[in-house]
């Protein structure tokens, strides 16, 4: 078996008709190489796929599945966020910002709710948690050793205020998405939960029994949108990229880190869909950053 990356010589001699030993290694030295097998790939792209693992805590979290947050028993069916502007930030300066496949032009909403056409350029993930891990591909990226990584929990500028039935279907914006839209004004909801609480204590989430905000409900909601409170996260952790490699960037967000710190024995924490709550939101937004860590690069060859 030839090692990786070695070049070897094949020759054919007749032992009849051998040359003196000169002549030979000459010849030999005149020879081209064959069978070279090069393995240097350092100037090939990978091939990335970014792939989002939702934790509580150090556990794998699971849909409709119980688990503690700030001491209390929860419960959650929906837990959905959007990431964009996925840049990765590479040793040597460069940051490179991972954009959509195809730039798609799409019906928006100017800021004097005046109809004009947009062209949605930047990449999107859905990150849905109550469905498992999200894997997204990212494309081909420079291969190297990288820094970090940097984007944003949230949907920027025009892109919050497109028209998402204009969408092909299988975007992370299009209308399949519409429980993570409010409408042209109000734009996407950055990040949803929809669950239960354990209200009496008894360690058994509680029905969704009354009205929001009631004292007796375990309605749990949060829905936070809005222009302003986008978050960019930066995670500077180092790791490399192999060329010619389909590789995952493997990142976990905590759903209970994002919530640290809010008493849901306060009915009024407990239900917030961004408007009347931001001091919900602003707890929201302070813990998104210590909410995400990378766990490593994993490869998979081509």
């Amino acid at each position: 078996m030839q090692a990786p990356g070695v070049c070897t010589l094949s020759v054919r001699m007749n032992l009849r008709t051998l040359a003196p030993t000169g002549a030979l290694l000459l010849g030999l030295a005149a020879l081209p190489l064959t069978g070279c097998d090069s393995t240097d790939t350092s100037d090939q792209p990978a091939t990335l796929r970014l792939d989002v693992e939702p934790m509580t805590g150090s556990d794998a979290f699971q849909a409709a599945q119980p688990f503690t947050v700030n001491g209390m028993t929860a419960e959650l069916d929906i837990a959905q966020m959007y990431l964009s502007g996925i840049t990765l930030l590479h040793e040597d300066g460069r940051e490179i910002m991972l954009m959509a496949d195809e730039p798609i032009t799409v019906r928006a909403q100017d800021e004097n709710q005046t109809e004009i056409q947009h062209t949605v350029e930047k990449r999107y993930v859905l990150v849905d948690a109550d469905a498992g891990n999200t894997l997204t591909s990212l494309g081909e990226v420079p291969s190297g050793r990288y820094t970090g990584v940097r984007f944003l929990l949230g949907v920027e500028g025009l892109d919050n205020r497109i028209a998402p039935e204009d969408l092909p279907a299988d975007h992370p914006l299009a209308p399949q998405t519409q429980t993570m839209h409010w409408n042209w004004n109000a734009g996407y909801v950055f990040l949803r939960f929809d669950g239960l609480l354990d209200i009496d204590g008894d360690g058994t989430v509680d029905a969704s029994t009354g009205t929001p905000r009631d004292p007796a409900s375990g309605q749990w909601r949060m829905h936070v949108g809005g222009a302003a409170n986008a978050q960019t996260v930066t995670l500077n952790q180092s790791f490399e990229l192999e060329g010619g490699e389909m590789q995952d960037l493997h990142v976990q967000v905590d759903l209970n880190r994002i919530v640290q710190g809010l008493d849901f024995s306060d009915a009024s924490k407990r239900w917030c869909m961004t408007g009347g709550c931001q001091d919900v939101v602003d707890a929201a937004k302070a813990n998104v950053q210590a909410a995400f860590s990378i766990h490593g690069v994993h490869g998979h060859g081509m």
